[in-house]
């Protein structure tokens, strides 16, 4: 009878030592329970034949009846002698058993497999490690019998770690069961108590009937595989958990351009079914492009296709197919991956969601565009209105000299003297209209003349003598303090006097609603020392209730003003490269103060054009 596991030996040494000790129980001989101690010590081991010498000495004494007669103590020491005897016989020769079976009789090479290898009998009973295992776990060859002695499956319990010890009893009771060679990994413990990973692999050896006679393994060392895996697999796992929390959407596709790889925010996005997708290289590109608006299919196909043909990236924008169904603007860009040799090894490509940028830009475009006509018919009535100001002064200046004209050729006797002078004066505002009037021609035709260099102290002298009239009836004392030394300025002549009639005009309105007493108007003109020459008019009035906003167009304080006036002078002024300014005076008034450069001809001639046109708008 073959005995395959601890449990039917202990089993059966129990069911020996039962019988023994009632035949000897029965019989009055002790010699019996000898038979049962020796059945112990080979079945279950040599710590247990010891405690049944022990209770089988304590049983003859106690017991058994003979040993308190006759002789009975030197029969009681000859007993427990013999049993002793028998113990160590049955130890000296399990130890030499194992040892020879192990390393000597098993044969085959369980001593001699490179690495940590064992044995096993053909019930897969026994497992003899060689030296190499035995210094691994840090056990000697006798403590090992030991361990295997006390259970069947006392290695896995002993040196595999708990958490791989069902899966690996499991195959090796399959292997046991079927005869196919065992593979498995597991951690086995250390001598320094620490585990590593191990891969054990066992096969049947057979004879010529094809019987299993013994099983041989050998356990590889595979932790620091193992660790390198698990290395590799949560550095894919934290690539994987990037690529899908990027916001942005990802995908890969095959050299030849067929997509296989969408990321969870692209799957997210497009509504991709996960469950649906194809295998990895086998979705269409057809199927990729019917994601996109049916307007822009045909250039994304043209323009994919055309890129993957010659390997080139790409960058592309058309609307794609949201999972909700809208379409948006997606800009999409990919590049190859090639290896050392410049093969595509896959394309990489990105999805960025442009659809608010794009809706915004559209916008802007909208406004801007109705902005545009906006300026464009804000300039136009600019314009109308800067021609308007502009001939009303000299029209004004011809209805009212005509008026003087009459009244001086209608007195009694007529004064020929007036009336050629305010003749003169006439035909002086009717050339000044004519002179808008060719300007405005110029500025359209862009045949505007060149700035000369003019004396800006006879140009106020004239201006004065001009507004002559309107100083007496306005009961206005000039003072003029010009300099006599005012270097010349390159400028426009005929604008010039528009921007000195102006600022004078303005100053006589301004002091209309103050004594006639104090009614003062001061006109001074000084060079400076930063090579530029000023002109200022000052007036009594009540000064300025904003210096800052009467240069804008459209501003005025007066009833019946357009407050284009000082518009315009500012946009001569800074179009002949000057600067125009006003401020209040401590004394009372207001002081307005324009500069011009010495050394402008160049500068006047470059902006001359500009000037009018500006001077028109403003």
């Amino acid at each position: 009878m073959e005995l395959t596991s601890m449990t039917q030996r202990r089993a059966v040494a129990a069911a020996i030592g039962a019988v023994s000790f009632f035949i000897a129980l029965l019989t009055g001989e002790p010699s019996g329970l000898l038979v049962t101690i020796a059945v112990i010590s080979i079945c279950v081991g040599w710590k247990t034949g010891l405690v049944a010498i022990a209770v089988g000495s304590l049983l003859s004494a106690e017991v058994l009846p003979v040993y308190g007669t006759e002789n009975g103590t030197v029969r009681l020491v000859a007993f427990v002698a013999a049993a002793f005897g028998l113990w160590l016989a049955v130890s000296t020769f399990r130890r030499i058993s194992f040892l020879d079976e192990a390393y000597h009789q098993a044969g085959l090479g369980a001593a001699d497999i490179p690495g940590l290898g064992w044995s096993a009998g053909p019930d897969g009973r026994r497992r003899f490690p060689n030296a190499a295992t035995l210094d691994y776990v840090g056990v000697s060859a006798k403590e090992m019998r030991e361990i295997m002695d006390a259970d069947d499956f006392s290695w896995w319990l002993r040196f595999v770690h708990p958490d791989d010890v069902e899966a690996s009893m499991a195959q090796w009771r399959h292997s046991l069961e079927t005869g196919e060679p065992m593979i498995g990994e597991q951690r086995l413990r250390r001598f320094d108590g620490t585990y590593r990973w191990f891969r054990d692999t066992g096969v049947a050896s057979r004879d010529e009937r094809g019987r299993i006679v013994g099983w041989y393994g050998h356990t590889e060392d595979i932790d620091d595989r193992r660790k390198a895996e698990a290395a590799l697999r949560q550095s894919e796992r934290e690539l994987r958990l990037l690529v899908d929390t990027v916001p942005t959407m990802i995908w890969l596709m095959t050299p030849a351009g067929l997509p296989y790889y969408f990321n969870k925010r692209f799957v997210d996005w497009a509504g991709i079914d996960s469950a649906k997708v194809e295998p990895r290289g086998t979705r269409q590109f057809a199927s990729h492009v019917e994601l996109f608006h049916p307007d822009d299919r045909a250039a994304v196909k043209a323009v994919f296709q055309k890129s993957f043909a010659r390997g080139e990236p790409l960058q592309h924008k058309g609307r794609l197919c949201r999972k909700d169904g809208d379409y948006r603007w997606i800009d999409s860009r990919f590049e190859p991956l090639r290896d050392e040799d410049g093969t595509i090894l896959r394309w990489y490509g990105v999805n960025f969601d442009i659809d608010d940028e794009v809706r915004a830009q559209e916008s802007l475009r909208l406004a801007d565009e109705r902005l545009a006509r906006a300026l464009r018919a804000a300039s136009l009535s600019e314009l109308s209105v800067s021609i308007a100001h502009e001939l009303n002064q000299p029209l004004q200046a011809v209805v009212s000299n005509a008026g003087a004209f009459q009244r001086w050729l209608n007195a009694d006797p007529p004064n020929f003297e007036h009336a050629s002078r305010v003749a003169q004066k006439i035909i002086r505002n009717a050339d000044a209209a004519a002179q808008v009037v060719s300007r405005i021609r110029a500025l359209f035709s862009k045949t505007e003349g060149e700035p000369l260099a003019i004396d800006l102290n006879a140009v106020i002298r004239e201006v004065c003598d001009l507004l002559g009239d309107r100083l007496a009836s306005s009961s206005v004392k000039l003072e003029l303090h010009l300099d006599s030394r005012l270097p010349a300025v390159a400028a426009d002549r005929i604008q010039m006097e528009q921007v000195v009639l102006n600022l004078v005009r303005n100053a006589i309105e301004a002091m209309q609603e103050v004594a006639t007493n104090v009614r003062r108007l001061r006109i001074v003109s000084r060079s400076q020392n930063d090579e530029t020459v000023e002109v200022e008019v000052r007036d009594c009035g009540r000064g300025l209730s904003n210096p800052e906003l009467i240069f804008d167009a459209f501003y005025t304080t007066k009833p019946d003003g357009m407050g284009m006036g000082l518009a315009i002078c500012r946009s001569i002024v800074e179009a002949h490269c000057g600067r125009l300014w006003a401020e209040n005076v401590d004394t009372g008034g207001a002081s307005i103060t324009f500069s011009l450069p010495i050394t402008a001809t160049n500068s006047v001639e470059e902006s001359n054009a500009a000037t009018v046109g500006v001077a028109l708008r403003g």
